[in-house]
């Protein structure tokens, strides 16, 4: 079972979060700046978490797999850099430009993964089309 932290537990972390749960290959910790209200899911880990502390970022990034931001985006920077440091996968659901530049900067010479701008567009979007285009037995442009 891999480990993967979630940061921000808002109701897209959340929800990302309990997926990640539900298909039980992933040990899943959540992480907030609010404190958690006690977790209905016994499966989610839930840590309160300043994104913006470097230590207590590491802390929390330490001995995982990957870690999925889902924190606000002028945060998008240090978790990548915290991510990169801590050689782990890193994924984001920014769509934030500037942010994203930083990330493509920081996965230059890392030897994990780093993946932005996996939230509703392009990365849903891209999911949602794929699927509807499959249906078709010929297809020339979606839009």
């Amino acid at each position: 079972m891999k480990r993967i932290a979630v940061l921000g537990a808002g109701n897209i972390g959340s929800t990302v979060a309990g997926m990640l749960a539900d298909c039980g290959d992933y040990a899943v910790t959540l992480a907030d700046s609010r404190p958690a209200a006690p977790s209905r899911d016994p499966r989610i880990r839930r840590v309160l978490l300043d994104a913006s502390d470097p230590a207590a970022l590491a802390a929390v990034l330490a001995g995982q797999f990957a870690v999925l931001s889902a924190a606000p985006y002028h945060l998008t920077a240090t978790i990548a850099a915290a991510a990169k440091a801590a050689g782990v996968h890193y994924l984001d659901l920014t769509e934030d430009v500037a942010s994203t530049r930083a990330v493509k900067a920081l996965a230059i010479g890392a030897e994990t993964a780093f993946i932005p701008q996996c939230g509703l567009a392009p990365g849903f979007i891209s999911i949602v089309a794929a699927d509807f285009a499959r249906r078709f037995d010929a297809l020339h442009d979606v839009r």
